[in-house]
């Protein structure tokens, strides 16, 4: 009877485990993938679109759009933002943060994955 239950247990967990999205992880001996990088962290303030504009309290602050970029230099300048070379719009700090533990490939992979999918 406790075997039944452990196996229901451990199957009802892995069932569980399989609808939650994966989480992409930064370093991982994984190839780049640019599109899982965009929705994990992009997407909140440029949306699905790369048009979006973000809320600073209630005022809208505008940005340039980010779609149809060219990869690279879109890839150049988001190494400049993980560096904190350039400020534009006052978010120079939050896209550091964004971007400081992503590698120069994923860098590129996201670049390329805005610059060819971002309509």
């Amino acid at each position: 009877m406790k075997k039944i239950i452990l196996c229901a247990l451990v199957a009802s967990a892995t069932l569980m485990a399989a609808d939650s999205a994966p989480v992409y992880k930064s370093g991982v001996l994984l190839p780049a993938n640019g599109e899982a990088i965009y929705k994990q962290d992009c997407i909140q303030c440029h949306s699905a679109d790369g048009k979006q504009t973000t809320m600073d309290s209630s005022t809208r602050v505008k940005y340039a759009p980010i779609n149809g970029l060219d990869a690279a230099k879109l890839a150049k300048e988001l190494k400049d933002y993980r560096y904190g070379s350039i400020n534009k719009y006052g978010y120079g700090q939050l896209m550091k943060s964004t971007l400081i533990d992503l590698s120069y490939e994923e860098i590129d992979a996201l670049a390329e994955y805005i610059s060819t999918n971002i309509k």
